[in-house]
């Protein structure tokens, strides 16, 4: 019996040439046996309609399951209208792929405390207000539960937004990584390198957790197989386990940071026996001249 094949991406934005490097990759001869998946952010304002649609036929077309929850930059009714495309907004699904059964929980959206303040993005929640939490934490308590009553051989929760503490850091950029950024931008320029008239003193860097205390809360009761998620750019291709459950931050395919340093995605070789799960196919073609990649990557 062949493996089930798990596609995770997040964090695309509509960008066609993205999903069309990805699809280059993984091709279209396995599809039957392969599910995608997509952690949220598919769409943003300024990407065009067709873009996005042309981006996910391209998807459907090469698997059996599209599996989708919206980020904060889709809309909250935001829908892929295919065939074998599935929302699992607060909802749950399970499949049955030959002798491998496997459940998947659903949740779109981030929290506001998660974005910059006064950053206007559609599909945001503010997870203090008691009631929203509470609404939240039950759909998902009620979606597991009715999951476990099919006693799949895996549970996979998909969230746009990371669990607390796990692959969801965030902190402003240094003065270090500044000057880098500023050298290269002047590299391509062809502009000289203006030395700095006197040391700037080093601060105190405060790094933010960005994920939600509702969904760790959720994850540390419930402990699912597998937990994918984006959101956080930076954190992108990190992956984590602790007790249970495997954690994976899949928002590498994110335009930035991972520009100069190559996009990656998530596969998953699932078995009855166990999941294999790595992070190791590199959009970015490494046999291009360096004017080409300038073009093409930034």
């Amino acid at each position: 019996m062949k493996n089930l094949e798990l596609i995770a991406i997040s964090d695309i934005y509509g960008d066609i040439l993205r999903v069309k490097g990805l699809i280059s990759i993984i091709g279209k001869a396995e599809s039957e046996n392969r599910i995608i998946v997509i952690a949220g952010d598919i769409s943003k304002g300024d990407a065009s309609e067709k873009s996005v649609k042309d981006s996910m036929e391209m998807l459907s077309e090469a698997c059996k399951y599209l599996f989708y929850v919206p980020g904060d930059s889709d809309p909250k009714d935001f829908e892929i209208n295919l065939p074998n495309a599935i929302n699992l907004d607060k909802k749950h699904h399970i499949i049955q792929n030959r002798e491998i059964s496997i459940g998947l929980i659903g949740l779109g959206g981030a929290p506001s405390s998660s974005v910059r303040t006064g950053e206007s993005l559609p599909n945001l929640w503010d997870e203090s207000i008691p009631v929203v939490a509470e609404q939240l934490s039950t759909e998902l308590k009620i979606n597991i539960e009715k999951t476990m009553q099919g006693r799949p051989d895996y549970i996979i929760l998909i969230t746009h937004t990371p669990p607390y503490g796990i692959a969801d850091r965030s902190k402003p950029i240094t003065l270090r990584e500044m000057i880098v950024l500023e050298d290269i931008i002047e590299e391509i320029k062809g502009e000289p390198k203006q030395e700095p008239i006197e040391k700037t003193k080093k601060s105190t860097i405060s790094i933010r957790h960005l994920g939600s205390r509702i969904i760790s809360n959720f994850v540390k009761y419930y402990k699912p197989d597998i937990h994918i998620f984006g959101h956080v750019h930076k954190e992108g291709g990190k992956t984590e386990t602790q007790e249970a459950t495997r954690f994976f931050n899949v928002s590498h395919l994110s335009p930035l940071p991972y520009r100069l340093t190559g996009r990656k995605f998530l596969k998953l070789n699932i078995t009855k026996e166990h999941i294999n799960g790595y992070f190791n196919h590199v959009i970015t073609e490494k046999e291009i001249s360096f004017d080409e990649f300038i073009e093409k990557y930034l």
